[in-house]
């Protein structure tokens, strides 16, 4: 409507002044080299205005002259460019489906269209690493650290190898640097952790894991039981230091993180009996009793007591086990203190009661020596030890990663150094796949063609 508005206002004033001009067409005489001209205005005005209007077109041909090189080598630069980001969108197509012939190929073809190495680095980078040449990929990825908006995929891409060639060291300095220049990547925070907490520097994981908590990189639980084993493993080295004040400061804060971490409360239970404080160790355990029966708390909640004579003994473990009686590890503590206290028949009981809902080995076992100890009925005894034989076979500390046996519990696997990986399961439970291989996602770096 304002445009309207616009164009009828400006032709009502050039019919106006044409208007105006004719009725006042006054004279004009020009003379020049020679030549004399006699007009008027309006039909000078006219003149003037076909010279301005010839020379505009002249002026714009001049210049349609002269530019054309310019624009031929700027689109042939633009048709380059849109076939070179093509080329290189291609390649990573490739490098998704694992073709390496193509990627290398594509690699090739984007490098020498766009002529921007730090860009097309990512791609022949992974080109090189599907054809399993560590040295080229890595020397691409150095080269993407010279630019600032390619540095993060080349320490991204460092650190995966770094971690693949088993190079703890340079993966955490890969890690650090990557995590300064984006600290909300959620799945660098994790790498970081894992990777300062394979060092043993606890102090710097436990940092890291608030940093963690605060953008939800793990779950509420997970990063729970994270922060049990940053804290236990603190009170390690404080116990190692010789300040047993902040170890058990330290344990206490890790049974805090997770009530069921029978490993922090077994070690602070030792600490509190090294100073005297048997029942106050007691009843520690018998907290943790009631979330996770282990045979390892049985162990170190039996030992608290162990200049009792055999009846006494029964009696604590008749205490331990009423903070969960139904379960079998329960039954099984009881019906060890009554084998010891040659009390056949309440040891039998809970043996019996303890196969019906967790038929393993050893429940089996301690069967027969039950039989063996109280009727010495060798025809019993091996009935019991055949049916052990068969039986679901004992649980065991198991490297979820790995699954590597370990003789107890601890905070890293000795063999693949995974962090929290060992747990009490069945040694014929299939090993959990480790930590999932960083893939680049952030490979699309290239701005749309166009």
């Amino acid at each position: 409507m304002l445009r309207i508005l616009s164009f009828l206002i400006t032709v009502a004033l050039l019919v106006t002044a044409a208007v105006w001009f004719a009725q006042r067409p006054g004279e004009v005489t020009v003379h020049w080299q020679g030549w004399r001209v006699d007009t008027n205005v309006p039909v000078l005005l006219l003149a003037l205005a076909a010279v301005l209007f010839a020379f505009s077109l002249l002026f714009r041909l001049l210049v349609f002259v002269f530019a054309t090189p310019r624009r031929f080598a700027r689109s042939r630069r633009e048709s380059r460019r849109r076939k070179g980001y093509l080329a290189l969108m291609d390649g990573l197509s490739a490098v998704a489906a694992g073709d390496s012939t193509l990627a290398a190929r594509k690699a090739k073809t984007a490098d020498s269209l766009l002529r921007d190495p730090p860009l097309t680095m990512l791609l022949s980078a992974q080109a090189a690493q599907l054809t399993g040449d560590a040295a080229t990929a890595k020397q691409h990825f150095t080269t993407m650290l010279d630019r600032p908006e390619t540095a993060f995929l080349g320490l991204r891409g460092l650190l995966t190898q770094a971690i693949k060639a088993g190079d703890q060291a340079a993966a955490l300095d890969y890690a650090r640097r990557a995590h300064a220049i984006n600290p909300d990547a959620p799945w660098l925070t994790a790498t970081l952790f894992d990777l300062q907490a394979r060092a043993g520097l606890w102090r710097e994981a436990e940092d890291t894991l608030s940093q963690a908590e605060r953008r939800g990189v793990f779950g509420r639980d997970e990063a729970r039981r994270k922060k049990a084993v940053v804290l236990f493993e603190r009170a390690r080295q404080s116990v190692d230091g010789g300040d047993r004040k902040a170890a058990i400061k330290l344990l206490r804060q890790a049974r805090d993180a997770d009530p069921a971490f029978a490993e922090a409360a077994i070690r602070l239970a030792a600490l509190l009996a090294q100073e005297g404080k048997h029942r106050r160790a007691a009843g520690l355990l018998e907290d943790v009793w009631r979330f996770n029966p282990h045979p390892d708390l049985a162990k170190a909640y039996m030992a608290l007591w162990a200049h009792e004579d055999a009846l006494q003994r029964l009696r604590r473990a008749e205490a331990l086990a009423a903070a969960h009686p139904r379960h079998p590890e329960s039954h099984v503590v009881v019906a060890e203190a009554a084998l010891a206290a040659a009390l056949w028949g309440q040891a039998r009981s809970h043996l019996t009661a303890a196969a019906d809902t967790h038929p393993a080995a050893r429940i089996y076992r301690l069967l027969a020596e039950v039989e063996q100890r109280e009727t010495g009925n060798e025809a019993a005894v091996r009935e019991w030890l055949a049916k052990a034989a068969s039986a679901k076979a004992d649980s065991v500390w198991l490297c979820r990663a790995c699954a590597t046996p370990a003789p107890q519990w601890s905070a890293a696997c000795p063999m693949c150094h995974g962090v929290d990986t060992i747990a009490w399961s069945d040694p014929l439970t299939p090993a959990a796949p480790q930590l999932p291989a960083l893939t680049p996602d952030e490979a699309a770096i290239a701005p749309s063609p166009g």
